[in-house]
């Protein structure tokens, strides 16, 4: 099965793709999970329009038999991903200091606070997972 490597960026509104080897090839999503259901729809679209103007494809990809590789640079990753007190907290929608005092043992949290957080940590494993640098 042919892989197809993306270059991907977040953005103020989600994420938005570029295929490397199909110049002019790309999407956006919501989320990762949308992107890659968008991008898919524009890798077909763009393989149609290369067969009507004779240009070779190779056939898997005519097939719709490939793997999508996400690659995002590192900057953009540690720019976007909260790895911090601080980041989980905004993403989890918390008091930062509130998570702080957890964190330093200061506090206990609520089972309802706990939930919230390891949440957003399994949100962000589910969209890191689907990344590669």
């Amino acid at each position: 099965m042919q892989r197809i490597d993306l270059t991907v960026r977040p953005n103020q509104d989600g994420w938005w793709a570029e295929v490397t080897s199909l110049p002019g090839c790309y999407s956006h999503g919501d989320n990762l999970d949308e992107l890659k259901k968008n991008i898919r729809e524009a890798i077909d679209l763009h393989i149609e329009g290369l067969l009507e103007a004779d240009e070779p494809v190779p056939d898997e990809l005519v097939r719709g038999e490939y793997e999508l590789d996400l690659k995002i640079n590192i900057q953009d990753l540690f720019e976007h991903f909260p790895l911090t007190v601080k980041g989980i907290s905004e993403r989890a929608g918390m008091n930062r200091s509130l998570l702080n005092q957890y964190v330093k043992g200061e506090k206990t949290m609520s089972e309802k606070q706990a939930l919230r957080i390891i949440e957003t940590v399994h949100q962000l494993g589910s969209e890191l997972v689907q990344l590669q640098l």
